[in-house]
């Protein structure tokens, strides 16, 4: 598979950087250039799960007014860049739009509810001159030994090889060729034609830490996940943050190997989460207690991590 496409071959190479822009800069933009595309993989965790409107300290009504004020408008709305766009699949409903709370919000359990990509795409929006897409490919409960497990691990600990070994993995590739293959049928109002893929955002690791054996290979599986993403998707510098099960709980089991295994890898960086444990909103522990500030934090750090990379 190839992932990327123009009158003539795009080539992955160093991406153009540019000082931050504001807001009105970066719609004047040109967007003539090819679209800088960010993969942003995971479980529920990249799916999300912070409250918008909790009424408590931890939601993202708290974050906007603590430290994340680019979330909100001059007139205290939810900012929308019109320059960064999202797709999602979640089971049959697509979400293909513009960057804003109202529109790439989800409900759980009555609550409104965001994630990582909030975040993530406010600050590359606001550092590429080109637009920007975000494609998520996020699914609950999926293990890397597992449903995301990479073709070089070959089988699993036990010495099986079930039917849904890798099939997570394999979606990944198959969501993001249909969407770049229908650019144009997706987001009518991309400016180009062109784009290139420039970045994996990966943010998951629960349910192997809820299986001793599954945490014992995090690490190579890892190591293996990257490898084998970069082939597939024929780009062998791909750069790669990996985001770490810094919540704690089971969760937290693989965090030293995920933070091993970017170490191992060039062109990938680990993002210690640990410190964006604060404030909860809700009472899932494997969901960050719902703290859209946790989520927030989380994004704003993997972005500006990314950039790094891509310099």
């Amino acid at each position: 598979m190839t992932f990327y496409r123009s009158t003539a071959q795009i080539l992955l190479t160093a991406a153009t950087m540019t000082g931050l822009l504001s807001p009105t800069q970066a719609q004047a933009a040109d967007k003539t250039k090819p679209t800088k595309v960010f993969l942003l993989v995971g479980q529920s965790n990249m799916q999300g799960y912070g409250f918008i409107s909790a009424g408590k300290d931890g939601d993202l009504d708290y974050a906007a007014k603590n430290g994340f004020n680019y979330l909100k408008d001059a007139t205290g709305k939810w900012a929308e860049r019109k320059d960064v766009f999202y797709y999602h699949k979640s089971k049959d409903k697509v979400k293909a739009c513009t960057l804003s709370v109202d529109n790439v919000m989800k409900v759980y359990r009555r609550h409104p509810s965001v994630g990582p990509e909030l975040a993530f795409g406010h600050v590359v929006g606001q550092h590429f001159e080109e637009e920007v897409l975000l494609i998520k490919c996020a699914w609950g409960g999926q293990p890397l030994a597992g449903t995301f497990r990479p073709p070089s691990s070959g089988p699993m600990a036990d010495g099986t090889s079930p039917d849904y070994m890798g099939t997570k993995y394999k979606a990944v590739l198959t969501e993001t060729k249909e969407v770049l293959d229908n650019l144009k049928k997706h987001f009518p109002t991309l400016k180009s034609d062109e784009y290139e893929i420039v970045g994996f955002f990966w943010h998951q690791g629960w349910n192997d830490g809820c299986n001793k054996e599954f945490t014992k290979e995090y690490e190579t599986n890892m190591v293996n996940f990257v490898k084998d993403m970069r082939k597939d998707l024929k780009l062998p510098n791909l750069p790669f943050v990996i985001a770490t099960s810094g919540m704690g709980g089971k969760g937290g089991a693989v965090a030293p190997a995920q933070i091993a295994a970017a170490k191992r890898i060039d062109n990938c960086t680990a993002v210690d989460t640990i410190p964006f444990r604060g404030h909860k909103a809700g009472r899932q522990i494997s969901h960050w207690f719902n703290s859209a500030e946790s989520y927030t934090k989380i994004g704003d750090a993997s972005a500006k991590a990314m950039i790094e990379l891509v310099k």
